[in-house]
């Protein structure tokens, strides 16, 4: 038998994450993980920001953005692949 693990969206998963770091894992109830993206985010984009001009800032602070959002996608898939029951 197959079986699905979720039936969450993976637009509203990538909506989330476009809007605050993290919060598409934590939708999808990865929370842990979430809440580590969540503050190591908020910490690079702070961190950059006061510490570095913003031409080196921005770039560093895009990559970690498209990364999370990478990862929000990857742990959707993760979730949502069909697994054979036993």
């Amino acid at each position: 038998m197959v079986v699905l693990t979720l039936g969450k969206s993976l637009a509203l998963t990538i909506l989330l994450s476009v809007i605050i770091y993290g919060l598409g894992e934590i939708y999808l109830d990865v929370i842990n993980r979430g809440v580590i993206v969540l503050i190591v985010g908020v910490a690079v984009s702070l961190g950059a920001s006061l510490l570095l001009p913003f031409y080196i800032a921005a770039p560093i602070i895009f990559a970690y953005w498209i990364w999370q959002l990478v990862d929000a996608y990857l742990q959707y898939r993760k979730l949502n692949i069909p697994r054979e029951r036993i």
